[in-house]
C-alpha cells in the first residue's frame, strides 16, 4: 500500500514519512501566503491563551472545540432569513471556534495530524453551509452557487494534496472569509452580493483548479511514474500521435455539444421566410413607466408596468387603445418569468421567478380590490417557464407551457389535471420541441406563433400544431417565420384579427394576423 506522501506502509514511520514531519506541512491548503498563516496563528495563539486555563480545568481536546463551531452553524441555518443578525453572530461564533481550536491544540502541545485533519473539515463546512442557505432562498442562481462550491472544496483538495507531496508553493485565493461578509451585508444592510461575489471568485478558482490540476499532473509523473514513459520509435511516440491524443477528447465534447444542442443553434443562425410590415399603434405609458409583461383577451389589453416609484401595477387597456380603464397592484416581491400573461377566462396566469409558483390573478376581484387576488398557485418544480397561451387541443382548453433552454420542451398542459394534483407537471399530456430561447408565445385555432428570443437571431415562428406534435423541432415544422418589430419587444398578444408586441416603453406594435396564418 503506497501513501500519499510516497512511503510505504510497512517503513518505519519514525524516520521517515508523515511522522517527521509537522502537521503545518500536510494538512492545510496555503500557498505562498504559508508564511503569513504561520506566523498570524503563532501571534495569535499568544493572544487568546489567556482564555485557555479554564478549558484546561474543563479537559478540554481542541477536536471539542472544532466541533463546537459545527454546532454552531445551525444556528446560521435556523436564523439565516428569520434574523440574520443572529445568524451572523453564530457564524461569528464558528469563525472564533475556527481559529481556537489550532491555539488550542498548540497551547496545549496536542497539534497531531488528526486534528488538524479534523480542523481542515471543520473549516469548509461554514462555506457550505453559507453557500446552500444562499441558494435555497434564491439569493443566487443554483447553478452559480453549486459552481462556486464545487470549486472552492477542490481547491482545497487539490491545495492540501500539492503541500502532502511537497510540490512548492503557488498561489492560493480562498475566499470563505469574504463569503461570510457578503451574508453579513446582506444581514445587516440588505445589500446582495451574493451573485456579484460567486461570479467573480468561481473564475478565479476555475483559473486556480486548471493550475492546480497541471501541477499535480507533473508532480505526480516525476514521483511516481517512470521516467522514460514512450520508447523511441514506439507507436505511442510521433507528432501525428500526440495530435490525435489531443483531437479525440476534443471532438468527443464537440460532437456532444452539437448534437445536444443542435435545434438551439439551428434556431440562432436561422432566417425569416416571409418579410412583414408592423404598424406603430399607440404609445400607453408615460416616461416614468416601464413594461414588465403584457396579456390580452378579445377585447383588453393587460399590462404589468414599474411605476416611478418601483411599485409593480397591472393595467386595463381597452383594445389595443391608450386609454386605461382600471389596474391594480401586484405584490412587489414577484418577479415574472413570463413577459406575455396568458388570461384563462377570468385569471390572468403569472409565472413567479421568486417564489417558483404559477399564480392566477382574479382579474374582476383585483380590480375591485385594488390589490391583486389569487386564485391559484401551482409549483413550477423544476421547469424555468418563460413563455405561456391559452388554446384548444382535442376540443378541450389547455395551457401550452415553454420551457427554457434546460429542456428545450414546451408543454402542454390540462389545467384541470394540474389543479387536482396541485402541479404544473402533473397536468401534462403531451408537447413539443421548441426553439431553446421562447420569450412569447400566442395560440390561433390549429397554429401555434412562439417568438423565440435567442442570442443572434429573434424569430416569430408559426407553425402547425399537428406537426408539432408529430416529433418535429419548433424551427423545421414552421412554415412561417418574421422578426419582431424591435430586438426589446414583448408578445405576441392575439387581439381581434391582429397580433400586437409592445415595447418595454409602452409602443404598441401592430400586424394583421391572417396574411401571416395564411401565407403557408
Amino acid at each position: 500500500m503506497i501513501y500519499i506522501g510516497g512511503m510505504d506502509h510497512e517503513e518505519d514511520k519514525t524516520t521517515s514519512g508523515f511522522k517527521q514531519r509537522s502537521y503545518v506541512d500536510y494538512l492545510n491548503y496555503f500557498g505562498k501566503d504559508r508564511t503569513f498563516h504561520l506566523w498570524f496563528a503563532e501571534k495569535r495563539t499568544k493572544v487568546i491563551s489567556v482564555i485557555f486555563p479554564p478549558f484546561v480545568r474543563l479537559g478540554l481536546v481542541p477536536d471539542t472545540i472544532s466541533y463546537i463551531g459545527i454546532s454552531l452553524l445551525a444556528g446560521v441555518v435556523f436564523y439565516f432569513l428569520r434574523r440574520p443578525l443572529l445568524a451572523a453572530l453564530f457564524l461569528a461564533g464558528h469563525v472564533i471556534c475556527d481559529g481556537l481550536d489550532g491555539a488550542y491544540a498548540r497551547h496545549t502541545n496536542k497539534a497531531s495530524q488528526a486534528g488538524a485533519f479534523t480542523d481542515l473539515v471543520c473549516d469548509q463546512l461554514g462555506m457550505v453551509v453559507v453557500s446552500l442557505m444562499a441558494i435555497l432562498h434564491h439569493m443566487v442562481y443554483p447553478v452559480l452557487g453549486a459552481v462556486y462550491m464545487t470549486l472552492y472544496l477542490i481547491v482545497v483538495v487539490f491545495g492540501v494534496i500539492i503541500n502532502v507531496m511537497g510540490l512548492g508553493s503557488r498561489v492560493t485565493v480562498t475566499s470563505k472569509y469574504i463569503l461570510y461578509i457578503v451574508y453579513l451585508l446582506w444581514a445587516g444592510w440588505k445589500i446582495d452580493l451574493f451573485t456579484l461575489f460567486m461570479s467573480l471568485f468561481s473564475i478565479i478558482m476555475a483559473v486556480e483548479v486548471l493550475i492546480g490540476y497541471l501541477r499535480l499532473k507533473r508532480g505526480i509523473r516525476r514521483k511516481f511514474d517512470s521516467e522514460v514513459r514512450y520508447a523511441e520509435g514506439d507507436q505511442y511516440s510521433g507528432r501525428l500521435n500526440y495530435a490525435l491524443n489531443v483531437a479525440v477528447p476534443i471532438l468527443t465534447f464537440l460532437a456532444i455539444l452539437l448534437a445536444a444542442n443542435w435545434v438551439p443553434l439551428q434556431a440562432m443562425f436561422d432566417h425569416p421566410k416571409i418579410r412583414v410590415n408592423w404598424i406603430p399603434g399607440a404609445k400607453i405609458l408615460t416616461d416614468e413607466e416601464t413594461v414588465r409583461g403584457l396579456g390580452g383577451d378579445a377585447t383588453d389589453l393587460y399590462v404589468m408596468v414599474s411605476t416611478a416609484n418601483g411599485a409593480l401595477e397591472i393595467k386595463r387597456y381597452e383594445g389595443n387603445s391608450a386609454h386605461e380603464t382600471e389596474s391594480f397592484v401586484v405584490p412587489e416581491h414577484i418577479e415574472p418569468a413570463l413577459s406575455v400573461f396568458p388570461v384563462d377566462g377570468n385569471t390572468l396566469l403569472v409565472a413567479d421567478s421568486v417564489t417558483r409558483l404559477l399564480m392566477g390573478f382574479d382579474l374582476k376581484a383585483s380590480f375591485a380590490a385594488k390589490k391583486a387576488v389569487i386564485n391559484l398557485t401551482l409549483p413550477l418544480e423544476y421547469l424555468r417557464i418563460t413563455a405561456m397561451a391559452k388554446g384548444m387541443l382535442e376540443n378541450r382548453p389547455v395551457w401550452f407551457a415553454a420551457n427554457h433552454l434546460y429542456t428545450r420542451k414546451t408543454y402542454i398542459v390540462d389545467p384541470v389535471k394540474a389543479i387536482k394534483k396541485s402541479k404544473l407537471l402533473g397536468g401534462v399530456i403531451g408537447g413539443y420541441v421548441n426553439g431553446g430561447f421562447p420569450s412569447g408565445m400566442a395560440v390561433s385555432g390549429d397554429y401555434v406563433l412562439e417568438y423565440n428570443n435567442s442570442p443572434l437571431r429573434r424569430l416569430i415562428y408559426v407553425a402547425p400544431l399537428a406537426t408539432l406534435l408529430d416529433h418535429k423541432p419548433l424551427p423545421a415544422a414552421a412554415r412561417v417565420s418574421f422578426t419582431p418589430p424591435t430586438v426589446d419587444a414583448m408578445g405576441p398578444v392575439i387581439q381581434s384579427d391582429f397580433l400586437l408586441m409592445l415595447t418595454p416603453t409602452g409602443q404598441i406594435y401592430k400586424l394583421a394576423l391572417q396574411p401571416i396564418l395564411g401565407s403557408h
